[in-house]
């Protein structure tokens, strides 16, 4: 709840919007647009994503929604509200570890407005991407809120074709006892 100029770190905050205007629709293409993070091949064969010099994935540094996730994984922006990221040590916020800073994925909670939004990106390499943002108000204090994606591209043998769908309800919003259940499904 704390405004970002109180606080004594570097943040950098990645919004929806800035994701669809830089046609971000990966979480490692978020993270390598960000000053300060940088990718390194790691002893498994897999990446080491580092902030400040310090590994991400080793210090369980990823967050979504301020619980801890596991390491980077393939995740898709199309249910993301904003991505934040805090550089520097965050131990007193996130517990052990944090040295090098923390990322946080949020996503994307129901509201109390009808509203929806639909994106399709066509592209060379027979790439195919459509995306679904449907909010529905469902009583005084409850909302539904439905986030789907599909992805197909074929570029000379390098292809992509993943799914996925993020559903969730809230209820209460805006009162004392307020209630959120969702799910998050990539394919």
């Amino acid at each position: 709840k704390q405004e970002l100029r109180d606080i004594p770190q570097t943040v950098t905050v990645l919004t929806e919007l800035l994701l669809d205007d830089r046609n971000l629709d990966d979480f490692r293409e978020v993270l390598k647009t960000t000053a300060g993070v940088t990718f390194m091949a790691g002893e498994t064969g897999e990446e080491d994503v580092r902030l400040r010099g310090f590994s991400l994935g080793q210090a369980g540094d990823i967050y979504v929604d301020g619980l801890r996730d596991a390491p980077l994984i393939e995740r898709d922006t199309f249910n993301h509200d904003r991505v934040e990221i805090l550089k520097g040590s965050a131990s007193m916020l996130f517990g052990k570890g944090s040295t090098g800073g923390v990322v946080n994925q949020v996503s994307k909670q129901p509201f109390l407005m009808d509203q929806h939004e639909v994106d399709v990106t066509v592209g060379s390499g027979n790439e195919r991407r459509v995306t679904g943002d449907i909010n529905l108000k469902t009583g005084e204090d409850s909302a539904l809120r439905i986030n789907a994606m599909s992805h197909d591209a074929d570029n000379h043998g390098a292809t992509i074709d993943k799914k996925g769908i993020a559903p969730s309800y809230r209820w209460g919003i805006g009162t004392r006892d307020e209630f959120s259940f969702g799910l998050y499904h990539l394919e």
